[in-house]
């Protein structure tokens, strides 16, 4: 079971970049978030910010974007491409193989550096009526430099994979909800097996703007016999796609 759920694990990262997915045209968005990190975790009591940005095709999408508070700060950049010899288009849906890379940066205040780089690829499904289901998988790496260590230990290596699974509904109405389970997620890549679960809703409106809120549990040794819950967030964002 536990090797099932591994290979099913990352789905989603943000709804609003599949747009351009399935419809053919270009979309482009920035987003602002307010996440509090409640009484869990190495930042509990901690309300971080974070602004991304990015751009949907046919054939390509991407994003990148920051994400601050009083100790961190962080980076993350990712693309993805599908092929269009793995394409097929069907009368109410797509679906298509793709590859993309995933760069990270974090900067803890007076602790440490860390960068992260993962190859993955992705299956998508996303049909007409608002469904998507993705699943990713693949492989990357951490690079981290610890302040007190930098003298004796310049960098310390990890590699670790990874995995994860999303599933997002928007009905007419413009209402959404979406699930993830993953491995990592935009600013947060803990090395294996420390996977979140992310429940949300959003509200899209047809001037463009997206208001969305949703609660993410990670859980450390999350496929072990003795899994705790070591992270507990309450993100509340807003979109605007043009």
């Amino acid at each position: 079971m536990r090797k099932l759920l591994f290979l099913f694990l990352y789905f989603f990262t943000f709804s609003h970049i599949f747009a351009g997915f399935n419809d053919g045209a270009v979309s482009k968005f920035v987003e602002f978030d307010i996440t509090s990190t409640t009484t869990r975790g190495l930042e509990r009591y901690n309300t971080l910010y974070s602004v991304q940005t990015g751009l949907s095709g046919f054939w390509a999408e991407g994003l990148f974007g920051f994400q601050n508070y009083e100790d961190c700060f962080d980076f993350s950049a990712r693309a993805q491409v599908w092929f269009p010899f793995t394409s097929w288009i069907f009368e109410t849906s797509r679906i298509a193989l793709g590859c993309g890379g995933f760069y990270h940066f974090q900067r803890y205040k007076d602790i440490s550096s860390e960068h992260d780089y993962i190859f993955n690829t992705t299956f998508r499904y996303q049909s007409k009526k608002g469904t998507t289901i993705s699943f990713f998988g693949g492989y990357g790496g951490k690079a981290t430099k610890l302040d007190a260590l930098a003298d004796f230990v310049p960098v310390i290596y990890d590699d670790y994979p990874e995995a994860g699974m999303l599933i997002d509904k928007i009905w007419e109405s413009g209402f959404e909800i979406y699930f993830e389970h993953a491995l990592n997620y935009l600013y947060r890549y803990p090395v294996f097996c420390t996977p979140h679960y992310l429940l949300g809703a959003a509200v899209n409106l047809d001037s463009g703007l997206r208001f969305s809120g949703d609660v993410s549990m990670q859980v450390a040794d999350g496929y072990a016999a003795s899994p705790y819950v070591n992270s507990l967030l309450l993100k509340f964002g807003v979109m605007y796609t043009f």
